[in-house]
């Protein structure tokens, strides 16, 4: 009977590992992918490593990969046929990021997810950060859109669909703090999937608190009646006094 347990508990922690790792899905939904110093890691919303339950959010445990230690991360969609909201919304967050090693570390994580209501017609998006004790660390923040609906996430460096804005900062001081917004048109007709990246260095035993980053694709503004009613009638006068003026 032990063996038989043993057996199954080395089973089970292989089909969790697979499961972690593995690099595509069935089916397209809210996903985060890691890598930090050459150490992988994937999330799927409402898998076992998902310790938030509701659809469309991504809570990890307090975790250390590859020399970083990563504390209250959360990943959140909103505007996807599994979780409706007026606006589309991507973001994702941490409260710190802490290298525990002596040296450099390496990382990019990858957020995204697919089927965003559409039509829209512009996007707004952010991102900010505090560096502590993390002179020459660096990062990178990027926000994509695809027309193709296309998952991202699959690993750390799937980023489909076209760059909406990157931005790049470095820490001068021993207490320093970076922060970007950027808007923009963006039309699409179509669900569509929105992905964000970060990516850079952290220095030997620095920190990265209070990481952000979001995106917000705003639906196409649809005229009121009254202002239909409106137009047409200014339409018409015009054609009229091109006629009158033609007489």
């Amino acid at each position: 009977m032990r063996n038989y347990l043993i057996t199954g508990l080395i089973a089970s922690a292989a089909f969790t590992a697979v499961f972690a790792l593995a690099p595509n899905h069935a089916h397209a939904t809210l996903q985060i992918a890691a890598d930090f110093n050459g150490t992988a890691f994937l999330c799927v919303d409402n898998a076992a490593c998902d310790q938030n339950l509701t659809t469309g959010t991504i809570a990890l445990a307090d975790t250390t990969l590859g020399g970083l230690t990563i504390n209250g991360s959360i990943q959140r969609s909103q505007g996807t046929p599994a979780n409706p909201n007026p606006l589309d919304i991507l973001n994702a967050s941490s409260l710190s990021v802490i290298n525990t090693l002596g040296t450099s570390v390496t990382y990019v994580v990858t957020v995204s997810d697919t089927s965003f209501a559409a039509p829209v017609a512009t996007y707004n998006l952010s991102g900010a950060g505090t560096w502590e004790n993390a002179v020459g660390s660096t990062i990178t923040q990027s926000w994509w859109a695809d027309a193709a609906n296309t998952q991202g996430a699959d690993i750390a460096t799937d980023t489909p669909g076209a760059l909406l804005d990157s931005f790049s900062s470095t820490a001068l001081l021993i207490a320093d703090g970076y922060s970007h917004t950027n808007a923009g048109p963006l039309a699409l007709a179509a669900p569509f999937s929105m992905t964000e990246q970060i990516s850079g260095t952290l220095t030997g035993g620095a920190t990265l608190l209070n990481r952000g980053q979001t995106v917000i694709a705003s639906p196409a503004a649809v005229p009121e009646p009254a202002s239909v009613a409106l137009l047409g009638l200014g339409l018409v006068g015009l054609a009229a006094f091109r006629r009158k003026a033609s007489a």
